[in-house]
């Protein structure tokens, strides 16, 4: 096993020499507060004889198959654990475009739409506006599987500061969140289908934020659509609820554009992407996808739209079928721009 590296910083400016190990001619990006899947990591004996978890072959057939996935967007994957002491590391992804080209813009947006594809995918949040990626060079990363965690620190902080990209380096290296290996692959489907199409990229990051406003976790399904008279019994409950219908029905215009009110032009739309206008959708009661839709249009309109309106109730039940609407439109899209399915 390779051994963590060392950074050697500059002695004079601070700023990398080019060409040197810090430069930034070739970077790869580090995604923060996301780490590999968290049954990568299988128990194998050491050189003692002790059991340690540590990422073996598990981990190498997930990162097989995303970047089986990725390569046509020009992407190459890999993992690097991040050191932070003896007996603590952090499993990460490590991203890099074509010819290890810098392009921050666009590698923030990649990590968002992961990030976002989490969130459709299996209810995975990041924590708002806190950075998604961290631009390493290639020269401190080529050929190891650890790095110390100061080490990447003491990188970031080399840099002037108009080159940087992280405020705090270390509190942004100190924690990561993960889930399974099929729904991270399922988030770099949908990662690498919506990043370079605005549309499908907005539909997603409405789907992300209208679930930070409201999400019911698979285990808790059952007690809502049981108890659909249950209401919001606070005013920032309902600015929550409001939101997540408003951003729910923001995903669905980002497909199809503002319903059409004549129905063969609306199913028009809905065929376009491969959704058929009558298929059911919701929990306990089903209905047609082009109703729903409808429904939700009119829900919007008249509780959650305007400031002047006074009946605004939503249902947690009827948010719930709403977003589940919603999300059965987008995937529809992203598997019709992707050319295959998203989902396994």
């Amino acid at each position: 096993m390779s051994q963590c590296w060392t950074v050697r910083l500059p002695t004079s400016s601070g700023n990398h020499v080019v060409g040197g190990p810090l430069s930034d001619r070739r970077v790869w990006y580090l995604v923060l507060q996301i780490g590999l899947p968290a049954d990568a990591r299988e128990a194998i004996r050491n050189q003692r004889g002790r059991l340690v978890s540590r990422y073996g072959s598990a981990a190498t057939q997930h990162l097989r198959r995303i970047n089986s996935d990725c390569k046509p967007a020009g992407l190459t994957i890999r993992r690097v654990s991040v050191v932070h002491g003896r007996n603590n590391e952090h499993g990460h992804y490590l991203f890099r475009f074509r010819w290890y080209r810098r392009d921050d813009p666009t590698a923030v947006r990649m990590a968002e739409s992961f990030a976002h594809g989490l969130s459709m995918a299996g209810g995975l949040f990041v924590d708002r506006g806190d950075p998604l990626v961290l631009r390493v060079p290639d020269g401190i990363v080529r050929g190891e599987e650890r790095i110390g965690a100061k080490d990447l620190v003491a990188v970031e902080r080399s840099r002037w500061p108009e080159r940087g990209s992280l405020f705090n380096p270390a509190k942004a290296l100190a924690s990561i969140s993960c889930t399974t290996a099929d729904t991270h692959e399922i988030a770099w489907r949908i990662a690498t289908t919506s990043f370079c199409n605005p549309a499908l990229f907005d539909a997603i990051r409405f789907i992300h934020r209208s679930h930070e406003n409201f999400y019911v976790a698979p285990g808790g399904i059952s007690e809502v659509i049981y108890d659909p008279e249950i209401h919001p019994v606070s005013g920032t409950l309902q600015s929550n609820f409001e939101d997540a219908l408003q951003n729910a029905f923001k995903a669905v215009e980002a497909v199809i554009g503002d319903p059409p009110r004549d129905d063969r032009r609306f199913f028009a739309k809905l065929q376009s992407i491969g959704i058929d206008p009558h298929e059911e959708v919701g929990y306990l009661e089903k209905s047609p996808i082009e109703r729903v839709i409808r429904q939700m249009n009119d829900a919007r309109d008249k509780r959650s739209a305007h400031g002047s309106t006074r009946s605004r109730s939503i249902s947690p039940a009827e948010l719930m079928s709403f977003q589940a609407c919603a999300e059965e439109v987008v995937l529809a899209a992203l598997e019709r721009a992707r050319g295959g399915p998203i989902t396994p």
